[in-house]
């Protein structure tokens, strides 16, 4: 299982803060969540994606007890 949590505006915007899946890429957890919060999967991809506390990118792997994060994008102006 890989633990799968929602930080900033998606978690408010979701109301989600997390799950558990059995899931073996980050792009299908994108899918998972997207079937689950009624967001697209592209929203998904488009945000910052932290895999154990490193950065990573929306086609990465996963393996068993990970943590897969996901941020809001930052904006201002």
């Amino acid at each position: 299982m890989v633990s799968i949590k929602l930080f900033g505006t998606l978690r408010l915007k979701t109301g989600c803060k997390g799950l558990e899946a059995d899931v073996s890429t980050v792009a299908e957890a994108c899918e998972l969540l997207a079937g689950e919060t009624g967001m697209s999967a592209k929203d998904f991809r488009k945000c910052i994606i932290v895999i154990n506390g490193t950065q990573s990118k929306p086609n990465a792997a996963l393996q068993e007890g990970d943590e897969l994060a996901f941020f809001s994008p930052s904006g201002g102006g």
